[in-house]
């Protein structure tokens, strides 16, 4: 077999076993995406950039969507995010609920939520036995939800509005690397 050859067969596995367990992962939690909800325990809302004070637009799309599932089934909103004394998405989105009339004992805050599997670790921890709507971008969910799968947290999805944000070509390829590094952190567990 020629140098070419076998660095053509090498190039192929390094591609394929990463979109094979994108694939996976995203076949696996697709079950969980729901359009409608019903009443659950929690939402929880994963964080998101921040800027001037104010929640990005993707953020405030989930926001938006858990006010709107709050509305109908007044449930505790968890917001996980990063907390820091000079960055804090959680002291954004919480105020950005208070301002949309989320009620301020019905808003809990993670304040270590670094990363969605830390999020949904940290919601393992402090509400086990307990049922939650996750709310994110579909990109997004497909990860979340197979992250909750493997911690056995009963879980749906519900995804915020469907659009192209700014920069989403970047953002759906750093996820299949994501949901990769997941896959393989929670393969043993």
């Amino acid at each position: 077999m020629t140098k070419l050859k076998i660095f053509l067969i090498i190039m192929l596995v390094i591609i394929l076993i990463p979109l094979l367990i994108n694939f996976y992962v995203v076949f696996k939690s697709s079950k969980y995406i729901k359009k409608d909800v019903t009443q659950n325990d929690y939402i929880l809302v994963l964080g998101c950039a921040v800027k001037n004070g104010e929640p990005s637009l993707m953020l405030q799309d989930r926001l938006d969507k858990a006010i709107e599932i709050y509305q109908k089934y007044p449930t505790p909103i968890i917001i996980s995010a990063q907390h820091s004394k000079d960055y804090s998405e959680v002291d954004v989105m919480q105020e950005y609920l208070l301002k949309h009339d989320v009620n301020a004992n019905d808003i809990i805050r993670d304040d270590i939520g670094f990363s969605t599997s830390e999020s949904l670790e940290n919601f393992k921890n402090n509400f086990s036995n307990k049922s939650v709507i996750i709310v994110t971008q579909e990109y997004h969910l497909y990860r979340s939800l197979f992250i909750a799968e493997k911690l056995n947290i009963k879980a749906i999805g519900i995804s915020s509005k469907k659009i192209n944000y700014r920069g989403q070509t970047f953002r759906n390829i750093r996820e299949i690397l994501a949901r990769n590094k997941d896959f393989l952190k929670y393969l043993f567990k």
